[in-house]
């Protein structure tokens, strides 16, 4: 989804589908369910809403970064850091 990410704690972001399960009132304002992915796929976050999986080429990615990881590493010191499944649930409810 989005490589070098201008999130200031992660460099890379990777969302292997989008879409999520409302679970609490907690999930009232959440940002994902009103991002610009999630308005242009039209995805509805819901309990018995479908994900709706991103291209075969972001599920590539994360073997890209890491193929690099040696350079990243000896620019910066520290390993990449993915922020993965931003808009998505890891663990759907059941």
């Amino acid at each position: 989804m989005s490589e070098n990410s201008k999130i200031e704690w992660t460099d890379h972001t990777f969302n292997p589908w989008i879409g999520c399960t409302r679970v609490s009132p907690g999930c009232d304002h959440c940002y994902a369910a009103v991002s610009t992915p999630a308005r242009a796929m039209h995805v509805t976050w819901g309990t018995s809403e479908p994900r709706h999986r991103t291209a075969r080429s972001t599920w590539k990615d994360p073997v890209k970064w890491n193929a690099r990881h040696e350079t990243f590493f000896a620019e910066h010191g520290r390993r990449q850091r993915v922020f993965c499944a931003s808009l998505a649930d890891v663990f759907p409810a059941l």
